[in-house]
């Protein structure tokens, strides 16, 4: 669509006059009001948000009437992230015009990696014992029918994905199908994952492949206000930008794509309480899109929400599935290590003092190859302690931010690289566990005897693990099978969409426990596919993409994938 600024201007005067006859209808409940004592007074705010929810949020409840000037298009998404990027780009391929507000100056993304259930390599069995697999490890929490969706279409969003990302220049840091399982039956559930250098950089290169393609972002512009007729439905946005407020509005759909709630507090309280004192790994993620979908009937889904706490000050993520041996910052054990990363945020908080820093010493020696067999080599780790595999940072910088693998021929001598003052209660850990291990029964913790692995061959290496980080809140939107924003009766409101981790709960428990990859996977294909159904009312794109076309990426040095080889036991897979 070629729109001009007078074109623009043009639409612009009728605004006002539209308000008074109701095209702004529904788009916010009655103004604030306040009492004579200075409270707000009668209000009617809709279940799911209060008051307080705004102060951290742009989005407005006075109904807006002045626009500087008004746009149309036939998708309009809110937020340039993992999820909204790919709706922008489907819009194109879709052949519809397409509009994003963007509250940064920019695209913003979290996270590297994204996987995808591959069909063609599986077996219908397959993919639903290992499907029924991770519900049993969520507590049975998982929403089955957006898991479904994810695991549906997440093969062709992926490899959508994939695609664009090269075809921008960005090439993927690695891909492998080593997260494939045939089971001991021969049923098999083929997965493939890519690690990107970053999302960050991936959407940016995206963002700007698609305004070359002729989408308009409107970047700094938060979304302030859902537009919707006498009947409900969601007919536009508007955004606030430095110079006044944007109407936009949207023949075919709005998608929500702003992210979750990490940093608007009020909220975080009543969803997440206990993660309220932990580090918001990002910024501006202030559940404007929980808020606008609920002004317009939309609903939030019950808590508690799960949440990633990750540990994104660490080397290379390698080991954040190890059972290796943990202790904190006075050197004292204090959990079962079969508690891995995704976990630890459960366990530190009925073990941690509020004023402690949430860091962990872990430790392991070099018989790492042997006891831990498939994690890493010994060549691995020493390229950790040189600072030389990326992400793994510079050695001995960042004590106490896990930046660096640390070494020593002694424990002692470990202990002060890691920056640690008082060596002693340390070494009487590492010792007493040596005893547990040589008697093959942990009566400290329970640790199970194979997970029990000795800290006993120089020399000696250990990490710190600041799992300190709030990644995400994936708690968001009640959405119906095709991530639709649906109200108090769970009817679907028309034109509106939300995608990504403003949308659904799709794992539902307490901690996000699920496939690795499919947090920003589920982003992806979400985002891709409440497009096509906006525009189409079904699930098919026009152009697929294939797994075919970036296959020889997955293969490993010998050419062969994962589902070729021979079978391999669901733990290997599942750290839990």
């Amino acid at each position: 669509m070629s729109v001009t600024r007078r074109d623009l201007l043009k639409g612009s005067a009728a605004i006002a006059t539209g308000a008074a006859l109701g095209v702004l209808a529904g788009c916010s409940p009655q103004p604030m009001q306040s009492n004579a004592d200075g409270t707000s007074g009668a209000v009617s705010l809709p279940d799911g948000i209060i008051e307080a929810d705004f102060e951290a949020s742009p989005v407005e409840l006075e109904p807006i009437a002045d626009c500087e000037f008004e746009e149309s298009y036939d998708i309009v998404v809110v937020g340039a992230g993992c999820a909204g990027v790919p709706a922008v780009l489907t819009a194109l391929d879709e052949g519809a015009s397409v509009c994003c507000l963007q509250k940064e100056v920019k695209a913003s993304a979290n996270g590297a990696g994204a996987a995808a259930v591959l069909w063609g390599h599986s077996t219908p069995g397959g993919v639903a014992t290992w499907m029924s697999r991770w519900m049993k490890e969520s507590g049975w929490r998982v929403n089955r029918e957006l898991f479904q969706y994810w695991v549906d279409h997440s093969e062709e969003a992926l490899s959508y994905i994939i695609q664009k990302g090269l075809d921008a220049g960005i090439e993927p840091n690695a891909c492998s199908t080593s997260d494939t399982v045939v089971f001991e039956n021969g049923e098999t559930a083929a997965v493939f994952k890519v690690i990107q250098p970053g999302n960050q950089e991936l959407m940016e290169a995206l963002c700007a492949s698609a305004e070359a393609q002729g989408a308009v972002f409107h970047y700094a512009t938060p979304a302030v206000q859902l537009v919707q007729d006498e009947a409900g439905a969601v007919t536009g946005v508007i955004g606030k930008s430095e110079s006044g407020y944007i109407k936009v509005n949207a023949s075919k759909g709005v998608i929500l794509a702003t992210g979750d709630y990490m940093n608007n507090i009020s909220m975080l309280k009543r969803y997440n309480g206990d993660v309220v004192d932990w580090q918001p790994d990002l910024v501006n993620h202030t559940g404007d899109g929980h808020i606008l979908g609920t002004l317009a009937g939309g609903r939030i889904a019950p808590a508690p929400h799960p949440r990633q706490i990750h540990s994104l000050f660490s080397d290379n993520r390698i080991f954040l599935g190890t059972p290796l041996l943990n202790l904190d910052p006075h050197g004292k054990r204090f959990m079962d290590e079969e508690c891995v990363m995704t976990d630890w945020n459960t366990v530190m908080k009925y073990c941690y003092d509020e004023d402690t820093p949430k860091y962990l010493y872990r430790f392991f020696d070099s018989g790492i190859e042997e006891k831990y067999p498939g994690v890493a080599t010994l060549g691995d780790v020493e390229a950790l302690v040189q600072g030389t595999i990326e992400g793994g940072g510079e050695r001995g910088s960042g004590v106490g931010q896990g930046l660096a693998t640390y070494k020593g021929d002694t424990i002692e001598e470990l202990c002060a690289n890691m920056g640690i003052e008082d060596p002693k209660p340390f070494v009487e850990s590492i010792e007493r566990y040596n005893e547990l291990c040589a008697q093959g029964s942990d009566s400290d913790f329970g640790k199970l005897p194979e997970y029990m692995k000795a800290v006993d061959t120089p020399p000696f290496y250990g990490i710190i693990n600041n799992p300190e980080t709030l990644s995400a809140d994936n708690g968001g939107l009640l959405v119906d099978e095709h991530y639709q924003v649906v109200d108090a009766q769970r009817n679907p409101i028309p034109r509106l969409f939300a995608a990504g981790v403003c949308a659904g709960d799709l794992c539902g428990g307490i901690n996000w426990i699920m496939p690795g990859g499919s947090s920003n996977g589920h982003c992806f294909t979400a985002g891709r596919y409440t497009v096509i159904y906006a525009l189409t009312g079904g699930l098919k794109p026009s152009t697929p993409a294939s797994f075919d076309d970036v296959s020889d990426m997955f293969a490993d040095e010998n050419g062969q994938f994962m589902w070729e080889k021979p079978h391999q036991a669901l733990k290997n897979i599942i750290p839990w």
